[in-house]
């Protein structure tokens, strides 16, 4: 896959992801804190510490007020160039078939990419037809079992996946209930993901 068919492939796959984020939030139960556009402030420092050292940039020009932004001046455009480095680009989502990307690059948003793609790696075990490495790392080899347990499987995998991100949310409500006033919101969001 070119990187302009990736980009165009990511943007419509970010802003899918956005219409879960919102704007800003900050509320007390959350543990990430403050988030704007779902980056949170520990994600806005991991980036720009690393800004010298990350994969290219999502348009021609980088974006240097990103060394300088705050979540409270975040501006969306500088979220998806974060979103693009540190959760398409770096854990390898690319390396995912179109049709999974958009569940997977969701669940690395939302639970991070080493969770998110240890709950893929679960999943295409659980199938039977593969047995891989759980270790979180998106290579050559969780990739090809992707696309084998696909062919196998079309959408069903899709739907698989959200179960097991459901099963996830669930487990998070009973090691911390306080985690509880989310999940509503938690279970919608892993339900719009299904294929019918």
């Amino acid at each position: 896959m070119s990187l302009t068919t990736q980009q165009a492939l990511f943007e419509r796959i970010f802003s899918r992801t956005l219409t879960h984020e919102g704007v800003f939030s900050d509320h007390p139960q959350d543990r990430g804190g403050a988030t704007k556009y779902g980056i949170t402030q520990h994600t806005l420092n991991a980036y720009q510490d690393n800004l010298s050292v990350t994969t290219k940039s999502l348009t021609a020009e980088d974006s240097p007020d990103l060394a300088n932004a705050t979540i409270t001046s975040l501006t969306q455009a500088q979220a998806m160039q974060i979103y693009w480095v540190m959760y398409y680009q770096q854990p390898k989502v690319y390396l995912l078939s179109s049709a999974i990307q958009p569940v997977i690059f969701d669940m690395a948003v939302n639970h991070g990419p080493k969770q998110a793609i240890k709950l893929l790696q679960h999943v295409l075990n659980l199938s039977g037809l593969v047995n891989i490495s759980q270790d979180g790392q998106l290579g050559p080899i969780t990739a090809r079992a992707c696309d084998q347990v696909y062919q196998q499987m079309g959408d069903y995998l899709i739907n698989a996946l959200c179960d097991e991100r459901i099963a996830f949310y669930h487990r998070i409500v009973a090691r911390q209930p306080n985690q509880q006033i989310f999940l509503n919101g938690w279970l919608r969001r892993a339900q719009t993901y299904y294929l019918s």
